[in-house]
């Protein structure tokens, strides 16, 4: 069996007023536009790893705020695979015998959602939250960031892999989760 960290990366409307937000209301509040996964093997060694990036099909705009953040843009997502080819991608590179496990519950709704809105066939396995789990090792009162818990089991961030990268988070969640007692 195979462990897959993942982690998403996602865009906003310009405006909760805007338009094309009151066309999609809350089915779609933000839009995937980056997957980015490491696989882990059953020694909970890194094996492989893939980053896809989702071409917006709703907020085609991308948010400052989100650029910002990501490094993500129109011209950095031009000619990337829709949403549900993104998702089949993705399954296939999972493979058959795995579990997903991510940093916290935000990125299983936000999934969720545009599973949902996109009407998305591909089958998924299913998702664990490490950010619990660590809070629960670890006898935290609130669920720590994923900075928080890289500082207190003393990783360190590399200069390479800037936070907001889908794969860049994916493999911090990752370098967590092999630190993590059995």
């Amino acid at each position: 069996m195979h462990y897959v960290v993942v982690d998403f990366e996602w865009n906003q409307p310009m405006s909760w007023q805007s338009s094309t937000f009151k066309e999609v209301g809350d089915q779609l509040i933000f839009e995937m536009i980056q997957v980015g996964a490491v696989k882990l093997n059953d020694q909970l060694e890194i094996v492989d790893s893939i980053s896809i990036p989702i071409a917006p099909t709703v907020y085609i705009r991308i948010h400052p705020r989100i650029r910002r953040m990501t490094g993500l843009g129109q011209e950095e997502l031009a000619g990337a695979p829709a949403f549900n080819e993104a998702m089949a991608q993705f399954a296939e590179w999972c493979g058959e015998d795995y579990v997903l496990l991510t940093w916290g519950c935000d990125d299983v709704s936000v999934l969720q959602q545009n599973l949902d809105f996109f009407h998305c066939e591909t089958a998924l396995a299913p998702m664990y939250d490490i950010q619990h789990l660590f809070s629960d090792i670890h006898k935290c009162k609130d669920r720590k960031g994923l900075k928080t818990a890289m500082e207190m089991l003393e990783i360190d961030p590399e200069e390479e892999r800037p936070f907001h990268n889908a794969l860049h988070d994916a493999w911090y969640t990752a370098k967590v989760f092999q630190a993590l007692p059995d």
